[in-house]
């Protein structure tokens, strides 16, 4: 990702805080990181001061930082290594197609947010790398294009220990830490 401006930031809280106004920001090391309530962290490089912010007070350009022990979870290790590249318009697809169905089922004896959950958690698209399968949730496909991180470059399949994450032209999205919390 490119080195980008406050600006970006401030695009960034908003698309967060459009999802959820009290969700937690963290900016460390020239970027941004929010959890996004579909369970999905999205990630972003910014100029913004290090801490940790609430993301309607970051999109406003308010609000002060709180020190980094604000922040809940564990961020994807380095390296992070491409497994495979898809073009941003079958990505695009996946996202106007799980869309569709989604709509499409509405009101047919399952209640909304069951079946906004099946959607999430389906697969819609799995990749191949040394034998190994990688499956990508259509939750990962759905942050991508909600915090408008797809472009026209190809999307990175990307892995980071256990975790597999997509990276677009203007940004990335991780999977939940499936990982044992400390207590």
């Amino acid at each position: 990702m490119d080195r980008l401006t406050a600006g970006d930031g401030l695009a960034f809280a908003a698309r967060v805080a459009r999802l959820d106004p009290d969700a937690p920001v963290l900016a460390r090391e020239g970027r941004l990181w929010a959890t996004l309530p579909i369970g999905v962290l999205a990630v972003r490089e910014a100029a913004v001061p290090e801490g940790v912010y609430r993301a309607a007070d970051l999109a406003a350009g308010s609000g002060a930082a709180q020190p980094e022990a604000a922040w809940r979870g564990r961020l994807p290790r380095r390296p992070w290594t491409t497994v495979e590249t898809v073009p941003a318009a079958d990505v695009a697809d996946i996202d106007r197609k799980a869309g569709a169905a989604l709509r499409e089922r509405r009101g047919h004896g399952v209640g909304d947010r069951r079946l906004r959950d099946a959607m999430l958690d389906h697969v819609a698209l799995t990749v191949e790398r040394d034998g190994r399968l990688f499956p990508v949730q259509v939750r990962l496909v759905a942050a991508l294009c909600r915090m408008g991180f797809l472009g026209d470059d190809p999307v990175k399949v990307l892995r980071a220990g256990r975790r597999l994450g997509l990276s677009g032209t203007f940004g990335t999205v991780w999977e939940r830490d499936r990982g044992l919390p400390l207590l």
